[in-house]
């Protein structure tokens, strides 16, 4: 991730305008992680831009959902914390009406929708130095929406997230995500 992008991730999930995503939303929205012990995402911020969304997150990975623990924040994780800030920032979008796809969805329609119907398209992923999974931080940033009306009629969004930990700790991530059944 460049530097520029970094600063400006930075600066924007840290801006007056961003607001805690409410514990209630996290927790409704995060039901299917916690229900497997694997809710990783403790709190988040959230800030929408005429034409982006951004959010700050604080992770914590007590116990690997899916093996023992290796020590350190490893692939699998990186796209389960991407897929929980994710889920959280989209939820908020649909909340305060910033996703103009979708802004006829209620809260209702985004969580019967959430597990079947919003799809990771492509991800890449660089890992440049070793986090502790015990305490990190991450800033995603949701940009270039766009419908795409083929045999399938979807939203589609990029995402890009950078991960980090006091120790200085990096990795950062892509994806293109698909959300369909949208109104």
């Amino acid at each position: 991730m460049n530097a520029n992008l970094t600063s400006f991730l930075q600066s924007a999930a840290e801006s007056t305008d961003a607001f805690p995503i409410a514990e209630n939303l996290l927790g409704r929205v995060l039901e299917p992680y916690s229900y497997k012990r694997c809710r990783y995402l403790i709190d988040a911020m959230y800030r929408a831009t005429a034409d982006s969304v951004l959010a700050y997150g604080n992770f914590r990975i007590d116990e690997s959902a899916y093996i023992r623990g290796t020590g350190h924040f490893n692939a699998v994780e990186l796209v389960l914390c991407f897929n929980q800030l994710g889920y959280s920032t989209y939820a908020q979008g649909v909340v305060s009406n910033d996703i103009s796809a979708l802004r006829n969805w209620s809260i209702t329609d985004y969580c019967r929708n959430q597990l079947s119907s919003i799809l990771i398209k492509s991800t890449s992923s660089q890992f440049k130095k070793l986090i502790n999974p015990q305490k990190f931080s991450a800033r995603l940033h949701v940009h270039n929406l766009r419908i795409v009306d083929r045999t399938w009629r979807y939203l589609q969004l990029s995402n890009t997230i950078e991960f980090w930990d006091d120790n200085g700790g990096s990795a950062t991530g892509e994806f293109e995500v698909a959300i369909l059944n949208i109104p």
